[in-house]
């Protein structure tokens, strides 16, 4: 075992290798040895004094302490100098491309734990891929209704999507005694879909069924097999959680079809997108007049169009009206109070917005949205420590996801928490890098991966994740936008607003987030950037 000594010494070799000054030295040292072998030979010749060739020793010598603590001090990227970030906390410190550590299970948390896992899609036809996610998924937001068990979440379960599981390390990965995987095969109006119960301490079945059934009973298999998971792992279920479990947001299964396509299109985050995904929800409520979760989706679709693609008062009117409605139909949904709370934010209302959020909170604290909403809305603000709080319980309920840990590396850096917002930026890299493994095309993950790159000092690879997002969507304006902040961030001001000029054009409008991003921050004494932001007065 290695002494605190040894452990001390090997912290600051790597210290100096990371910082470059081991570079540095060496090449001073070259340089240093050249400059001295040459003036010895010269100055003479130039009948100079012979303390002249003292001297140029003495300034080689003298300088080379400055040049040791500039280059611990700085490093140059393509956008000049830059500080060297603070070394990544132990728990973030891995080499760069190193998968997370594994999630490890909480010794005081006795509650047994399980991963729904994405179910296989057997109908042969990729564009039912949305029906089989949507089935796992419903199960899985119906068991994490249950306090008595810790459910992963979507997207830790969902990053094992298309990959041969191994079920001791997706176990372990995930921090969980029990899998639930299964396959949905659909044809016409019958629908087939098998699930099984999995202890992986032992890769035995604790459950399995089969059920080939009509579309329309596809709610009562959710629910069975929800009853089936909860009875094979004997859990004692309170009259309340009976009726949780029992929870349908709708009972019409071609309004729930169409429910799952326009969630499938508002994850893509692009502006077309979200104009497709109101159509799937509309076509929902069409089924479905009562069908609460539909409504707050359009709500959803139009205070991001709003963000990101068309700000227009328009589409604050369409998602206040949607939202009011989903609440109205459904008072407990955490998901319409969450809705409700985003489209009061970009409304400027955001004391209401807060109430709506903490309601939400509170009505399901594993809601993932909520908490990144609530985030963005006092990230916009300006309200940076509370906005940092919240991104890191969006994390913690959704551990996948690198969009949180990008807005909560941005907050740190306007608290002045600069290592924090390494580590932070750290798991943002890492989390998409491994999304972009399953969705190679996705440019959210790529321009949002690269502000993070930039934040850890990775400046070429960034570049080049920025300009792949870029050659994916070159009109959207989120992806403009985005792209435009990690070139401020690597100090090409020119490319950044040449990108800022081309998304406003585009449809960018949301001046309360241009005005409060600190990817912006090399941009604000700019007399561009203050003309950019009374364009959006």
């Amino acid at each position: 075992m290695s002494s605190p000594e040894t452990k001390g010494l090997l912290h600051l070799w790597n210290e100096l290798k990371r910082r470059r000054v081991i570079r540095v030295v060496v090449l001073y040292a070259i340089a240093g040895w050249i400059v001295i072998e040459v003036s010895s030979t010269i100055l003479p010749n130039l009948n100079l004094p012979d303390w002249s060739v003292t001297l140029v020793t003495a300034l080689v010598v003298l300088g080379f302490i400055p040049s040791v603590i500039l280059a611990w001090a700085f490093d140059i990227g393509p956008g000049g100098v830059h500080k060297t970030p603070p070394q990544v906390p132990v728990e973030a410190a891995q080499d760069i491309g190193e998968k997370p550590a594994p999630v490890q299970k909480r010794d005081s948390d006795k509650r047994r734990s399980i991963a729904v896992l994405p179910f296989i899609n057997m109908s042969g036809d990729e564009e039912n891929e949305y029906f089989s996610d949507g089935v796992a998924e419903e199960i899985l937001n119906l068991l994490t209704r249950l306090p008595q068990l810790r459910v992963s979440s979507r997207s830790s379960s969902f990053a094992y999507k298309g990959e041969h599981i191994n079920v001791k390390k997706v176990a372990e990965d995930l921090g969980v005694s029990t899998l639930l995987e299964g396959s949905v095969r659909r044809a016409g109006d019958r629908v087939r879909i098998t699930a099984q119960l999995i202890d992986t301490a032992t890769d035995s079945h604790l459950w399995s069924e089969t059920y080939d059934r009509e579309m329309k009973d596809v709610f009562a298999i959710q629910d069975d097999i929800s009853q089936s998971i909860v009875d094979a792992l004997k859990v004692t279920l309170t009259p309340k959680d009976r009726r949780a479990l029992q929870y349908v947001a709708t009972s019409d299964a071609q309004a729930y079809d169409y429910y799952l396509r326009g969630r499938k299109f508002f994850y893509t985050m692009t502006k077309r997108a979200f104009h497709h995904a109101v159509k799937m929800y509309r076509q929902a409520i069409a089924e479905d007049p009562s069908y609460a979760l539909a409504y707050a989706g359009i709500a959803d679709a139009h205070s991001f169009l709003y963000m990101y693609g068309d700000s227009t008062p328009a589409n604050v009117g369409r998602a206040q009206e949607a939202s009011n409605r989903a609440v109205e139909l459904d008072p407990d949904s955490a998901e319409a109070h969450a809705s409700r709370g985003i489209a009061l934010s970009i409304s400027k209302r955001y004391d209401e917005a807060q109430s709506e959020f903490e309601h939400a909170i509170e009505l399901n604290p594993k809601l993932f949205e909520a908490h990144y909403f609530y985030a963005r809305d006092c990230y916009a603000q300006g309200k940076f420590e509370k906005a940092a709080e919240l991104f890191a319980a969006a994390s913690a309920v959704n551990p996948a996801d690198y969009q949180s840990p990008t807005f909560q590396s941005m907050a740190l850096m306007e608290l002045g928490r600069a290592e924090e917002a390494t580590a932070a930026s750290f798991r943002s890299y890492l989390a998409a890098e491994k999304h972009l493994e399953l969705h190679p095309d996705d440019a959210r993950a790529m321009y949002l991966g690269a502000s993070s790159l930039v934040a850890i000092n990775e400046f070429e690879k960034a570049r080049v994740w920025a300009d792949r997002a870029l050659d994916t969507d070159r009109e959207e304006p989120a992806v403009l936008y985005n792209v435009a902040c990690a070139y401020s961030m690597m100090n090409d001001k020119n490319k950044a607003f040449e990108l800022l000029e081309e998304a406003i054009k585009n449809g960018f409008g949301y001046r309360a987030w241009l005005e409060n991003d600190s990817s912006l921050e090399n941009l604000r004494e700019d007399p561009r950037y203050t003309a950019l932001l009374k364009r959006l007065d």
